[in-house]
């Protein structure tokens, strides 16, 4: 994960920045140690205190916008994606992505430009956060089945992971940061 273009960080359960990569040092220094909520801008403190509680009592994938500073002290736009961390079943921490929205687009031409309608829905189930299961028996279909068209998107648009295509999705415009 070190070497991800996306800024990707870990909180511990005491909201603490435990590790950052590269590309969020770069963006917004080296916050190891500090609380998380120290960066926000005062007024989504709370919005940023909200997600975090949801994950470290075990709920799922959120993806937001909220405005924070950066290395310099500049106040910028991020869409976060985060997650539980768990290890042994327990919530540990957090482990999220922090895209500036400014980066958050997508050139013309892009691969999700050609998703059928069923790639475009199974993209939407992704972002909410639903397991293969779940997404199986909101498409009405069979595990195995909701696999292969998991599966027929991210060929499609070349991407490696689920959350690798959620965030495509979202600076493509596809996703809504409001979907959770």
């Amino acid at each position: 994960m070190e070497d991800l273009a996306a800024p990707a960080y870990l909180i511990d359960k005491d909201g603490r920045f435990c590790w950052l990569n590269r590309a969020c040092i770069e963006t917004f220094g080296d916050l190891r140690g500090q609380s998380f909520v120290d960066h926000v801008v005062p007024e989504h403190r709370q919005r940023g205190r909200t997600n975090y509680a949801r994950k470290v009592v075990g709920n799922s994938t959120t993806i937001f916008d909220i405005d924070v500073l950066d290395g310099s002290g500049e106040r910028i736009t991020i869409r976060v994606t985060s997650a539980p961390l768990r290890q042994n079943g327990k919530v540990v921490g957090v482990f999220g992505l922090a895209v500036p929205v400014a980066q958050a687009t997508v050139p013309a031409g892009s691969a999700l430009d050609d998703l059928t309608p069923r790639q475009q829905e199974v993209l939407r189930l992704l972002a909410e956060g639903l397991e293969t299961p779940e997404i199986a028996k909101r498409l009405g279909v069979a595990d195995e089945t909701a696999r292969n068209h998991i599966r027929a998107l991210l060929r499609a648009t070349g991407a490696h992971s689920r959350l690798e295509v959620v965030l495509m999705g979202l600076r493509h415009g596809l996703v809504s940061p409001d979907t959770t």
